[in-house]
């Protein structure tokens, strides 16, 4: 593929959603793109503002965050996969609005001990523990937040 085909491309996937410089990288390699001209196709579609990391990262934390209410760990980690800089993922996070973050935390937990209702406290708590903790939530917010009383699900 030559540099004007694989712009063109790049351009046309970028208008469609939104990536990051690493996902072009990806795509331009498995399309068989010599890597000087990755690069370049890269350097041209963050002058054009085609692909701005800073932008996908602030999507990607809010989408996860409402959509798929993960916590900031499974968050972080899912974009430090994509080279996204941490300085970038943090300023992420600061846009997210607090309150975003706190109810995609509550629903989690309040759907997961609705299920395991019928299990003694310990155990509920335990296992909803974990679950939060492998949706991302951050153990010290997990353990602070978990004792909820049956009448408030």
């Amino acid at each position: 593929m030559t540099f004007d085909e694989a712009l063109e491309r790049c351009r046309f996937l970028a208008a469609k959603g939104e990536c990051c410089t690493y996902d072009m990288e990806q795509k331009m390699r498995n399309w068989g793109v010599q890597p000087s001209d990755i690069q370049r196709v890269i350097a041209s579609l963050v002058d054009e503002r085609f692909v701005d990391d800073q932008r996908y990262a602030t999507a990607f934390v809010r989408d996860k965050t409402r959509f798929n209410h993960w916590g900031r760990i499974k968050t972080t980690l899912m974009l430090r996969q994509k080279h996204i800089d941490k300085q970038i993922v943090n300023q992420a996070f600061d846009e997210l609005p607090e309150s975003d973050y706190l109810k995609a935390f509550a629903t989690e937990r309040d759907k997961k001990m609705r299920q395991l209702r019928a299990l003694k406290p310990f155990e509920r708590n335990r296992k909803t523990a974990a679950y939060l903790i492998q949706k991302g939530f951050e153990p010290d917010m997990v353990f602070k937040n978990l004792n909820v009383e049956d009448e408030d699900l």
